[in-house]
């Protein structure tokens, strides 16, 4: 008899599941939605234009969305509040040809994309530099080796 119970429980169980799985079926597909669009149409470089959806693509996973940055695996520096957002070529720069742990994008963003995501940085998370870099500026940046 013990058996039967028990045998009764767990499908109830499993209906359950089940039945909760099919009812968040929506939210998982718009959930999904979300995050396929934070990636690029292309594997070798990166198609959003926008400084924001390029700061969500490139560098919110180490950075966090609220730019304080993180500690765990590497220490990843806040964008909030940091001194050094008063340089944008030294951000630029940063985003082009990598800097310790973080990797370069320079290869995979054309000059408009990376001043798009400087320009972003440097006018979020309680920043606000007034001076904007221009494509033309960050062009003069890159690396004789890289290409758009």
């Amino acid at each position: 008899m013990m058996r039967r119970d028990v045998m009764f429980t767990c499908i109830a169980l499993t209906l359950l599941a089940s039945t909760a799985q099919t009812q968040e079926a929506p939210a998982t597909a718009e959930g999904a939605d979300s995050l396929l669009a934070r990636f690029s149409d292309d594997s070798d470089h990166f198609t959003q234009t926008d400084g924001a959806a390029l700061y969500r693509t490139t560098c919110q996973a180490c950075h966090m969305e609220d730019g304080q940055g993180a500690d765990g695996a590497g220490a990843h520096p806040p964008l909030a509040g940091n001194p050094k957002m008063n340089s944008k070529h030294f951000i630029a720069g940063v985003i082009l040809t990598g800097y310790h742990g973080m990797p370069r994008f320079g290869d995979m963003m054309t000059d408009e994309q990376v001043a798009a995501v400087t320009n972003y940085v440097r006018s979020h998370f309680g920043n606000d530099y007034a001076d904007p870099i221009t494509p033309e500026q960050v062009a003069a940046l890159r690396p004789p080796d890289d290409e758009d």
